[in-house]
């Protein structure tokens, strides 16, 4: 797998993601939305991949994301899906 072929040319960051760059990331998206992800980075001030962005955004960073355990009626109707459709 690897890194893409412009992540070689550039020097990104790797590895956690500081605060700073989580804020930047939300105030850029909640101002401008995402697009095109591989255009974020630069957009946004961050010396990441779209990828990387993309990921941050989509499982931890965005709004909508509910953490936590699930909810009694939540985990009824898990059950229920679950009989109806099996492992699907």
């Amino acid at each position: 797998m690897g890194r893409h072929s412009c992540c070689y040319k550039q020097k990104l960051r790797k590895g956690l993601w500081s605060p700073e760059e989580d804020e930047k990331l939300m105030n850029h998206i909640t101002k401008h939305g995402h697009g095109c992800w591989s255009t974020v980075p630069k957009l946004a001030g961050l010396q990441r991949c779209g990828k990387s962005c993309r990921l941050r955004w989509i499982n931890y960073l965005r709004p909508d994301l509910k953490r936590g355990a699930f909810s009694q009626d939540e985990e009824d109707l898990i059950i229920e899906l679950h009989a109806v459709l099996g492992n699907r």
